[in-house]
């Protein structure tokens, strides 16, 4: 009891650490941004600007956007650009695509951190971009496939449902609120994520499976310290697992081209926390969620293998 209850009350201390003193600052500000850009229509300037280049992936201009904040900023921010494309009523092959190619793409919160290890974090974006545009490709052809052809873009068309205020301020007080928001839906993923990851350790479950694996782990060529790089990335999302690789790195000094061939099934929001953000976050996303992942898997694996051939 006593090992269960300090794992909730630990993960409840970094679960709030995360949210407020991380995610809440970089969502403000991107949400901000994004709806002042909004309210002076540069949003739709820009995103009509790429839409016609990323067509053939997929994507519409939001989509790119969602890819861009995801590499630049945090693997949350990509919540602004879906929250804007569900208000919109973006047609489920674009929300589709976009989602899978959020999802098989590297977040900078993840892939900036590495530099410190000799890591180039440009490597692993531009193999992320990569991934997340054979996602794109592949959920928009298989939604393509099974629906009738969705509303127009939602760059190309206005916004008949929000109130355009052309001024900074509103765009600040409204951005925040959306962030707020986003950040109180999050929060009770990440304590459980995070304390399920404590109890794995402190009660020895991770020791007892890879006893019990072993023939399967050298089969595989894996061991007790691969193991836990996996179920943290699955239950904690990406940056609890950057953690880990910085501390094996300090004490058993990992070789940088190890950590960039893992790279690719460790550092993308294909996770727990990173899946619950999102779609907590964007309930839209529910509809094409299956399809999403299974398109972000196949992008994940298409990063694996251009990481093989270097």
């Amino acid at each position: 009891m006593t090992i269960l209850i300090t794992a909730i009350l630990d993960a409840g201390r970094s679960a709030v650490d995360i949210a407020v003193f991380t995610f809440l600052p970089l969502m403000i500000v991107t949400f901000s941004l994004m709806r002042y850009l909004e309210n002076v229509s540069a949003l739709r300037l820009i995103a009509g600007k790429v839409n016609p280049l990323f067509r053939p992936f997929g994507l519409d201009g939001f989509g790119v956007l969602a890819i861009i904040q995801l590499c630049l900023v945090s693997s949350a921010a990509p919540v602004a650009a879906l929250t804007l494309m569900a208000h919109k009523r973006t047609s489920e092959k674009f929300m589709a695509a976009a989602f899978a190619a959020v999802l098989a793409a590297a977040p900078a919160n993840a892939s900036f951190p590495l530099a410190s290890l000799g890591v180039d974090p440009g490597l692993i974006i531009i193999n992320g971009i990569c991934g997340a545009l054979v996602a794109s490709t592949l959920a928009g052809w298989i939604v393509g496939r099974r629906s009738s052809p969705g509303k127009n873009c939602s760059c190309d068309r206005a916004d008949d449902h929000l109130v355009v205020r052309r001024n900074l301020l509103a765009a600040i007080n409204r951005g925040g609120a959306d962030a707020i928001g986003v950040v109180a839906s999050i929060l009770p993923v990440l304590v459980i994520s995070l304390a399920l990851v404590r109890l794995t350790k402190s009660t020895g479950a991770l020791s007892a499976f890879t006893s019990v694996a072993q023939p399967l782990l050298q089969l595989l060529g894996a061991s007790q310290q691969d193991v836990l790089f996996f179920l943290t990335k699955c239950l904690a999302g990406a940056s609890a697992t950057v953690t880990l690789l910085i501390d094996a790195h300090n004490e058993l000094s990992l070789p940088p081209e190890k950590i960039i061939h893992g790279s690719a099934f460790l550092l993308n929001p294909l996770d727990l926390p990173g899946l619950s953000i999102l779609i907590a976050s964007v309930p839209t996303l529910r509809s094409v969620a299956g399809v999403a992942v299974f398109s972000a898997l196949a992008g994940i694996l298409f990063r694996t293998a251009l990481l093989s051939w270097l």
